[in-house]
């Protein structure tokens, strides 16, 4: 029996770890900071941190595994997005990087995590989370339609396909996409921290004591609460709202557990997210609670694009990719700085709820010097991308077709056989977008990005 041969992904209840399933962040090497403790403030040793994040290594990797996704996929599978990466100044990444019992990439994660906070929430916190998230839905869709005209343009420049007379992006109005996207998402995350800080505030002795004894401890000793002890509270949310609810627990707990340093981090694969990696690395994983995904999938794979003598590209080609390391240091160190600057602020509404406004004039204008950064990447990004996919031989791309098969088929744990190698079905974040006609007004006509 096949699971799916065209990328037919369902949508997923939240009980099941959609959230879970989505998001495979794992860096491709391992250091600790410079005295071994975690940032998260848990005292155990961090593995992935900001550095390792930044280094040569797990960027080259990283950014390798996204032309490999490029340059075999198409758009529906760049429009496969994790929901958690919008808004992601909580540390709830950190969190699942370095969970001390190395379960963070395992399905059930979230589900753990954000069950425990369900569970322990009263009635007027827990309606707070759904107040929030049915007044955002329409943010968050809008951030996950918007992305579509930067991946039909870098596809669109991959494939060939550019308009009459243009011979490449124009990076300012990538730019400019970048930055209107990073404003929404800038919003998204002022609502949330306004809102967090303070269901914190209000919370009791007893809770805060549940929380504690979570704290500092890995997936395998937190309680095993199930979907089934919160059904009373999620069982009348639809299926937007659950999702963002589920979102908002994990992240409470998270951003009370943890630290400055854990909200800045991020892992590699957060910045390259138009190019279909996350479909690459995560697809299996939908709807199959337990599954882990592979974390060093990255820099295994990402390997075939930067590394010549795994036999797939040639030195030139693989100069190529690695170049954009230096290409992107730049922006990449302005990023933490600015990532820095908007998580404090976040974080300073835990303490003091009177500077809301200053903090979002703050965040806002921060989040569009965000967007400038990465979409200038982006943009640089996908014309290399282009540029090693027009020199690829007929063979080469055979070879890498047939890594990206290997990666996307085989069989899970109870003999069922799965391919996702071809998706054929688009996305809003990691769900099937029914009605094709919704991503028209987006991917109609993007000639303004060249």
């Amino acid at each position: 029996m096949t699971a799916t041969t065209t990328c037919r992904l369902r949508r997923i209840a939240v009980g099941a770890g959609l959230l879970g399933a989505m998001v495979g962040c794992g860096s491709s090497s391992t250091t600790t900071s410079a005295d071994g403790s975690s940032p998260g403030g848990s005292g155990v040793p961090a593995e992935y941190t900001v550095e390792q994040t930044l280094s040569d290594g797990a960027q080259r990797t990283t950014l390798a595994f996204d032309a490999l996704a490029m340059l075999t996929g198409n758009l529906a599978a760049q429009s496969f997005f994790p929901p958690g990466k919008v808004a992601d100044y909580t540390g709830f990444q950190y969190l699942r990087d370095n969970d001390p019992d190395h379960m963070g990439h395992n399905t059930s994660f979230l589900t753990r995590v954000a069950n425990n906070v369900i569970y322990t929430l009263n009635t007027t916190q827990f309606a707070q989370l759904k107040t929030l998230a049915t007044a955002q839905q329409s943010q968050i869709d809008l951030y996950g339609l918007r992305r579509y005209p930067l991946m039909q343009a870098f596809r669109r420049l991959v494939d060939g396909n550019l308009p009459a007379g243009a011979t490449g992006l124009d990076l300012a109005a990538v730019r400019a996409a970048s930055r209107e996207l990073y404003l929404i998402d800038g919003q998204i995350s002022f609502d949330r921290a306004v809102l967090y800080a303070q269901v914190l505030g209000s919370l009791t002795t007893a809770q805060r004591a549940y929380l504690d004894a979570m704290k500092g401890r890995g997936f395998n000793a937190w309680p095993n609460i199930t979907s089934d002890k919160v059904r009373d509270k999620m069982a009348s949310l639809p299926q937007g709202t659950a999702v963002a609810v589920m979102t908002y627990a994990s992240d409470l707990f998270s951003w009370y557990a943890g630290s400055l340093d854990a909200d800045v981090y991020f892992c590699p694969e957060r910045h390259g997210t138009y190019f279909g990696s996350f479909y690459l690395k995560d697809a299996p994983a939908v709807g199959h609670e337990g599954y882990s995904i592979n974390e060093q999938l990255t820099a295994t794979a990402g390997a075939a694009l930067c590394d010549s003598s795994k036999g797939y590209v040639t030195a030139a080609q693989a100069a190529l990719v690695s170049g954009l390391v230096d290409t992107q240091r730049t922006n990449l160190t302005n990023i933490v700085a600015t990532r820095r600057q908007i998580a404090g602020l976040l974080r300073g509404l835990i303490t003091s709820p009177s500077s809301a406004a200053s903090v979002k004039a703050q965040v806002l204008a921060l989040s569009g010097t965000y967007g400038d950064l990465d979409g200038a990447n982006n943009g640089t990004y996908a014309t290399v991308f282009a540029q090693v996919g027009r020199s690829l031989t007929t063979s080469q791309r055979t070879a890498l077709t047939a890594l990206r098969k290997s990666i996307l088929s085989g069989r899970y744990a109870d003999g069922t056989a799965f391919d996702f190698t071809t998706c054929s079905t688009p996305f809003l974040y990691s769900a099937v977008v029914a009605d094709p006609s919704l991503l028209a007004p987006y991917i109609a006509n993007t000639d303004y990005l060249f």
